[in-house]
């Protein structure tokens, strides 16, 4: 009993009992494995372990962006851009809905009203993503929707989507920065989604900088570098932006947002999930990086009415509920 009465005042008696029937007296205890033990160096082989699992869960590729010769008798080039980082969106839906986290989830989206005590009167309320019309329309038509399976009799749910990214300098002192890319779930509310241990934000990428050696091969390829050098960077950074979100909205993700994906949730019910992407928030210096241009849906027809697209295109910031 001195180990109770020692250090942490908060050792119950149940805890101390846990120690002594369900490790102590477990069969697979072994107590020469306890020699030199270290419980810091334990905990981060550990954290090791997990952020190793974590950087293997990501893949990597390059991406292409075309660049315009400057000449109208030239040719544009295509250059590659190394070091995009990414993870499927499809798959990060499956894991979420089947995380604790779906516990949490609201998968019906309903109005929210306020009777006030001295009148008959009563005020619709906007307080979370799932009691916005945007939301509740997106359900509706969903409900109507032929499914890509007749035979499948789950309830269909929407996994709001909710997408932010920021360029992040890694160091005080020095030029290291990353441009990560999170995934957030409208189904959850706001004030689970702002807790910073809930897990309720996901990392979906890390878009990669402009190589320095890119500024190298610009300048001897085109023909205007030494006047319109800005405007070919400016050029090059929205081109890379618009080549990552193509290759993050691929052909899965298409199919699924049309016909959905059955996924047996944590609660042990299968749903059908279609995902809707229902905002998208970057910071206001990020329209002076890509200024406005014009809009061309021709290349993801079925993502049209996706707000997402439009504030890619156009940039336009957009306010997250």
């Amino acid at each position: 009993m001195h180990w109770q009465t020692t250090g942490s005042a908060k050792k119950s008696n149940k805890e101390v009992i846990r120690l002594v029937c369900n490790i102590l007296c477990h069969p697979e205890f072994k107590l020469d494995e306890l020699a030199k033990f270290n419980a810091m160096h334990k905990n981060q082989k550990a954290d090791a372990a997990d952020e190793k699992s974590f950087l293997q869960s990501f893949q990597h590729i390059s991406i292409e962006i075309d660049v315009p010769s400057g000449s109208p008798h030239e040719a544009s080039h295509v250059f590659s851009i190394p070091g995009l980082y990414y993870r499927p969106i499809t798959t990060l839906i499956k894991q979420a809905f089947e995380s604790p986290i779906s516990l949490k989830f609201h998968f019906s989206p309903f109005k929210l009203f306020r009777k006030h005590p001295n009148s008959e009167d009563s005020e619709h309320l906007y307080s979370e993503v799932y009691n916005s019309d945007v939301f509740l329309d997106k359900h509706d038509k969903v409900q109507r929707t032929p499914t890509g399976d007749p035979t499948c009799k789950c309830e269909k749910v929407i996994a709001a989507l909710m997408f932010w990214s920021d360029a992040t300098h890694l160091a005080t002192f020095g030029t290291a920065k990353m441009w990560p890319v999170y995934m957030l779930f409208g189904n959850l509310s706001k004030y689970v989604r702002c807790q910073p241990n809930s897990g309720a934000t996901m990392h979906l990428a890390y878009i990669p900088p402009l190589p320095d050696l890119l500024q190298d091969q610009l300048k001897s390829f085109h023909h205007k570098w030494g006047t319109q050098k800005k405007e070919v960077i400016t050029h090059c950074r929205r081109e890379l932006m618009h080549a990552v979100w193509k290759f993050l909205l691929d052909d899965k993700f298409l199919h699924t947002s049309t016909y959905s994906m059955v996924v047996h949730c944590l609660d042990g019910i299968e749903r059908q999930v279609y995902p809707r992407i229902l905002t998208y928030s970057a910071d206001y210096p990020k329209k002076y990086v890509f200024p406005s241009v014009s809009l061309h849906c021709h290349s993801l027809p079925s993502l049209g009415y996706y707000l997402l697209l439009f504030v890619i295109r156009a940039f336009v910031p957009v306010c997250v509920v």
